[in-house]
């Protein structure tokens, strides 16, 4: 009768151990790499070891590759539901990854122009008083160089389109109690009743709205820029 040259379960059990001890001494040396290559091997020794997946997982994540280790920790669980440290590693695993996700997709954001690298940070402040000033220059100050020429010229075609038909309206309306006293010029109460009524008071809602709406948005865009995640690979 032949002897089988495979390794009896035990003998197996033994060698993950011997590798899993000199991973963990390698690991405390920081050669971090060869200990993973050690854990790995116990892995590949035994599928079904929840001390080998949970120290690979434990390299991968030190060694930056959070989504793998990630793996790594999920099947150290489905072996040792008990060990509940597991769930805390799952949780720093799925950080790393997630981090790692938003560096990749702010690099293509970078790459592609749809973003702004770090450093350019913008003043809300300061956005949204140069758009008091001149509305659509805080766009221009926050890199927004399109908004804020057209905001610009909406703004000053409601404004000419305001006076044009405030004018208009002065021309064909009769002169107030005031005007009679002080002469045209002078005739605030008959400005103010032709900016607030009919196809004037239609460009000066348009007119306040331009206004008020390249304040905020200079001030809201600025304030993102400066709450922005910069973060880094992990």
């Amino acid at each position: 009768m032949m002897m089988s040259d495979e390794p009896t379960h035990s003998e197996i059990q033994l060698r993950v151990r011997e590798l899993l001890g000199r991973a963990t001494l390698l690991r405390a040396k920081g050669q971090r790499q060869e200990a993973l290559q050690l854990a790995q091997q116990a892995v590949s020794l035994d599928e079904k070891s929840s001390e080998a997946h949970e120290l690979a997982g434990d390299l991968l994540l030190e060694l930056g590759r959070g989504e793998i280790a990630l793996e790594s920790y999920r099947r150290a669980r489905e072996l040792n539901t008990s060990r509940t440290a597991l769930e805390d590693k799952l949780a720093r695993a799925a950080l790393a990854r997630a981090a790692r996700l938003r560096a990749a997709t702010r690099s293509e954001e970078l790459l592609s122009g749809r973003a702004r690298p770090a450093g350019q940070v913008r003043k809300p402040g300061y956005a949204a008083a140069v758009s008091a000033v001149v509305p659509g220059l805080g766009q221009l100050y926050n890199g927004e160089v399109a908004k804020g020429f057209v905001l610009l010229a909406l703004f000053m075609a409601c404004f000419w389109l305001t006076g044009m038909s405030l004018r208009a309206q002065l021309a064909l309306g009769p002169m107030s109690a005031q005007g009679s006293l002080y002469g045209s010029r002078l005739d605030l109460g008959s400005m103010l009743s032709a900016l607030f009524s009919g196809v004037t008071a239609v460009w000066m809602v348009l007119l306040l709205a331009v206004y008020i709406y390249a304040i905020a948005d200079a001030g809201i865009r600025a304030s993102r820029s400066a709450t922005s995640d910069d973060s880094g690979l992990v």
